[in-house]
């Protein structure tokens, strides 16, 4: 038993030098040795875990102290999950919830692609949206809520979807003919400075019926993918639904006013209303279109004392339209201007 000691470490030290990816969390394993656990064994597992590209594997003899566990060290972008298990007389490698035999290659790396993707808590946490963990879909969420910095009113759509990822830390892939469609694309007419990246990322893609998808890229990197809207069931969404309520977020949107307006083309209406409100309005220009909604179209309001989302209502429901608030990704509230159906 002593010698067997006294080799563990050497043997440790031979699987110390393999090699993992540099975008994804590292799993440094410790395997303790339990009760009386057959030392020729150890190469065995030595030699399955070198298959599976694990760094830092060490073997030494356990005490009654030791159980199965997980600490995470090292930097958000940079994780390093120390992990410990204990190799048991009975032939079986017992991890946090977890147990393992010698054959359990496949499952075992699953394991530990798991650990290293989504942290302790993707061990255990099913995929959500678009098939990433809740950790990582937090992790998209914020890096698309930097505000864009630049005017996009009157804009060409590719030289916006243009300056708008080149300020991504995510890499950004074309399936193809998005990049035609955006280059034969109208001008895009609303003013998203301020607005976050994602929400401004899927408003100007959406007119050219474009879309762009959060998926798995190489390790724990995430991409971001411009497609088709035909070409996916889910994409992500231009702002999000919000239960607060608009009185708390918009509070400038429910002061009074005398107002009457006299054969004025609602596109007008609606700018001066965005102006005393302080809040982007952002348009839904696929179901204007496909409802033929006339924003240049002369409607007029009785005099009366009403707020401006009174104001706002009764304007857009003569064009059958309405304004939803939505949250950008920094949970900024925004009007977004659609049909009611």
């Amino acid at each position: 038993m002593r010698l067997a000691q006294r080799l563990l470490p050497v043997i440790a030290c031979l699987l110390g030098a393999t090699s993992s990816s540099a975008a994804e969390g590292r799993v440094d394993l410790e395997l303790v040795t339990v009760g009386s656990f057959p030392f020729e064994q150890t190469r065995d597992w030595l030699a399955m875990l070198q298959k599976l590209n694990l760094e830092g594997v060490r073997i030494r003899a356990g005490t009654e102290d030791d159980v199965p566990e997980i600490a995470t060290e090292g930097s958000e972008k940079s994780p390093v999950y120390k992990v410990k298990g204990l190799l048991t007389p009975g032939g079986n490698l017992i991890l946090k919830g977890a147990k393992f035999k010698l054959a359990d290659r496949a499952a075992l790396g699953r394991w530990m692609d798991k650990l290293k993707q989504g942290g302790e808590e993707g061990l255990t946490a099913k995929p959500g949206a678009f098939g990433l963990f809740p950790k990582q879909l937090a992790a998209v969420h914020q890096g698309l809520s930097g505000p864009v910095d630049f005017s996009t009113a009157g804009g060409q759509p590719k030289d916006i979807i243009d300056k708008l990822t080149q300020k991504l830390s995510f890499t950004v892939t074309f399936e193809s003919g998005s990049d035609t469609a955006l280059r034969s694309a109208e001008p895009f007419p609303d003013q998203l400075l301020g607005v976050s990246s994602g929400t401004a990322l899927a408003a100007v893609l959406r007119p050219s019926g474009l879309v762009f998808v959060p998926v798995k890229g190489k390790g724990d990197s995430i991409q971001l993918k411009i497609t088709d809207s035909r070409s996916v069931e889910k994409s992500w969404p231009v702002g999000w639904p919000t239960d607060k309520g608009k009185g708390l977020l918009l509070p400038d949107f429910f002061k009074t006013l005398n107002v009457e307006i006299a054969d004025t083309p609602l596109v007008e209406s609606l700018a001066a209303i965005q102006k005393r409100v302080n809040v982007p309005f952002l348009l839904d220009q696929n179901s204007l279109a496909r409802q033929r909604v006339d924003l240049k179209a002369k409607i007029g309001l009785p005099k009366a004392n009403l707020s401006y989302a009174r104001i706002l209502d009764k304007l857009l429901t003569q064009v059958k339209c309405k304004a939803e608030m939505r949250l950008d990704e920094a949970d900024q509230p925004f009007l977004w201007i659609t049909t009611l159906k």
